[in-house]
C-alpha cells in the first residue's frame, strides 16, 4: 500500500481557487466585491460564501468570466485601486491567459455541482443521457465563430486552437460531462470540416446552428428539425414548425434590447453509418438558446427529472426532436424543466408524429 504523500494532491476546489486568487493579489473580499460588482457592487457576504466550500453557493459562469478578466493580468491591479481592463486593453497573452483562467474555473465549477448532486456512495453513470457504453470515442463538432478572435489564427505568435469555436460556454458544459460520464474514453473537439474518417464514425455531438445545419442533411436527415430563417431587422432569426398542415413560428423574446427568453434546440437519432452509436444536436437561435438545450441535461437540479420526462414521452425510441423556450435572467441562460408544458414548444419523434 502507498503511503499518504506517495498520492498525487486532489485538485482544488472552486471556493478554494477563488480565494488563492484574492490572497495571491493581497485584495480584500469587499474590493473584489466591488470591482465584479461594477455599477451593481457586490455584498462582502456573497464573495466570503463562494469562498467557502460548504456554502452552497457559487459565481455564475458569468461571474466567473469576470473573475477570468480581473486576474487573467497583473496590471488589473498596477493601480492604487483594482479595476476590470477593457477587452481592447488586453493583450494577446492576456486575452489568451483569460481564455484558459475562464475555462479553468468553469470546469471546477461544473465538477462542484456534479459533487453536490450526486448520491453519497453513488457509483456508475449520474446521467443516461450523456452516458455511451458503446464506442470508444466521442466526437463534438463545433461551429464556428463568426467574428473569431485573431488569436483563432494559427499564424497569430498567441494561437488558441479552440479559440475559432462559437457558443463556448454550451461546448465546455458538454465536453465537462461527457468526460465525467465516459471515463477512459477519446474526447475530441472538431469543425465540421474534420469530420472525417475515424472521427465521423465515433458518437457524434453537434454543437451550434452552424454546425448543426451543416451536419444534419447527412448525419440526421431522418430528424425534421426546425426550418431557421433570418429577420434581418434585429440580426435574429426565426425557427419554423410544422405540425401536419399548421406551421408555427419560434423567435427570442426581448425587453427593450435585453433578451428574456430564447428558443434551442436539442435532437438525437441513430448513427446512420454505425446504427450502435448516436448522433446529438443541440441549436438555438442566439448562444443562450444553444446553451439552454445544453443545461437541459447537464443541470443538476432538472437533470434528472428532464430524462424522465424523455423515457415517459418518447420511451425506447432511437429519434427525437424538441424545441424549448429558455429563460434568460441577467444575459444568463436558465435551465428548462421539461415538464413545465410552456416550457415545450415543439415535439416529434417516429412514434409520436410532431405536436405542440
Amino acid at each position: 500500500m502507498a503511503a499518504a504523500h506517495d498520492h498525487p494532491p486532489a485538485p482544488p476546489r472552486l471556493a478554494e481557487r477563488l480565494r488563492e486568487l484574492r490572497e495571491r493579489q493581497g485584495l480584500t473580499q469587499g474590493l473584489v466585491a466591488r470591482v465584479l460588482g461594477g455599477q451593481k457592487p457586490l455584498s462582502t457576504a456573497t464573495i466570503s460564501l463562494w469562498e467557502k466550500p460548504d456554502s452552497g453557493r457559487m459565481p455564475s459562469p458569468q461571474q466567473l468570466a469576470a473573475y477570468a478578466r480581473l486576474f487573467c493580468t497583473a496590471r488589473s491591479f498596477g493601480t492604487r485601486d483594482a479595476r476590470l481592463l477593457g477587452d481592447d486593453e488586453l493583450d494577446g497573452q492576456e486575452r489568451q491567459r483569460q481564455a484558459e483562467l475562464y475555462q479553468e474555473l468553469l470546469a471546477l465549477r461544473n465538477t462542484t455541482q456534479a459533487a453536490r448532486a450526486a448520491p453519497a456512495g453513488a457509483s456508475g453513470p449520474r446521467s443516461v443521457f450523456w452516458h455511451f457504453p458503446e464506442g470508444r470515442a466521442v466526437s463534438i463538432v463545433g461551429s464556428d465563430a463568426a467574428d473569431p478572435p485573431p488569436y483563432a489564427s494559427p499564424d497569430h505568435p498567441y494561437y488558441t486552437r479552440y479559440a475559432r469555436f462559437a457558443d463556448l460556454d454550451a461546448l465546455i458544459e458538454i465536453f465537462g460531462e461527457l468526460k465525467a460520464e465516459n471515463p477512459g474514453k477519446l474526447i475530441r473537439i472538431l469543425a465540421p470540416e474534420d469530420l472525417v474518417r475515424d472521427f465521423a464514425l465515433n458518437h457524434l455531438v453537434v454543437i451550434g446552428g452552424a454546425a448543426v445545419y451543416d451536419t444534419a442533411p447527412y448525419f440526421a436527415e431522418d430528424i425534421p428539425l426546425p426550418a431557421a430563417r433570418p429577420i434581418p431587422a434585429r440580426q435574429g432569426w426565426v425557427f419554423e414548425c410544422a405540425v401536419g398542415d399548421e406551421k408555427r413560428e419560434f423567435t427570442s423574446e426581448y425587453r427593450g434590447e435585453s433578451l428574456t427568453a430564447d428558443v434551442g434546440v436539442f435532437a438525437r437519432g441513430p448513427h446512420p453509418n454505425v446504427p450502435s452509436r448516436t448522433v446529438t444536436l443541440l441549436s438555438g437561435i442566439t448562444s443562450r438558446g444553444v446553451h439552454g438545450a445544453a443545461l437541459c441535461f447537464t443541470d443538476p437540479v432538472v437533470r434528472a427529472d428532464n430524462e424522465m420526462y424523455l423515457r415517459e414521452t418518447f420511451g425506447d425510441t432511437e429519434a427525437f426532436c424538441v424545441v424549448v423556450r429558455v429563460p434568460v435572467r441577467n444575459d444568463e441562460a436558465l435551465p428548462p424543466n421539461l415538464r413545465r408544458e410552456h416550457a415545450r414548444l415543439y415535439e416529434w419523434s417516429p412514434e409520436t408524429g410532431a405536436r405542440w
